[in-house]
């Protein structure tokens, strides 16, 4: 692989995490799984195997709850070219109440969390794809959970 293949395929896994937190906060749920493999493992304090019961946990998700994962410092390290890791850390703000359904900001005081996922890309026939992420608390706000 040259440079320029690295390059493509470091961008190409960046442009999953941010796809990532963006469709979990604003409630695209399809393409949001779309992100993984069909063999994919999310690891979120509880194990979830596979689309199908990714799919399921995000039907699940209360529209009560507004949140904004804020991604920086995505490190991508491609394996070869079909293999790549990750680490992105995150700082989660979230609210659960009626407010969220409302399109007004909503007051807090400090983030939700603080953490990093550690992430397995994978090359697959629809493109790359996250095979396993797995989410990591450095801090936790009890308040928001």
């Amino acid at each position: 692989m040259n440079k320029s293949d690295i390059r493509e395929i470091e961008t190409a896994c960046t442009q999953l995490s941010i796809a990532y937190a963006r469709h979990i906060d604003f409630g695209a749920y399809d393409d949001f799984v779309d992100l993984f493999t069909e063999d994919a493992v999310l690891e979120l304090g509880f194990k979830l195997d596979g689309r199908d019961a990714i799919r399921s946990s995000m039907s699940k998700r209360s529209s009560r709850l507004r949140s904004r994962h804020i991604l920086t410092n995505i490190f991508i390290e491609v394996e070869n070219a079909e293999q790549a890791t990750g680490v992105s850390y995150l700082t989660l703000y979230r609210h659960i109440g009626d407010e969220s359904l409302q399109a007004d900001p909503i007051e807090f005081q400090t983030p939700a969390a603080v953490g990093h996922y550690a992430d397995e890309f994978r090359l697959t026939e629809q493109g790359w794809r996250i095979a396993h992420r797995r989410l990591a608390f450095a801090f936790r706000n009890p308040d928001h959970f």
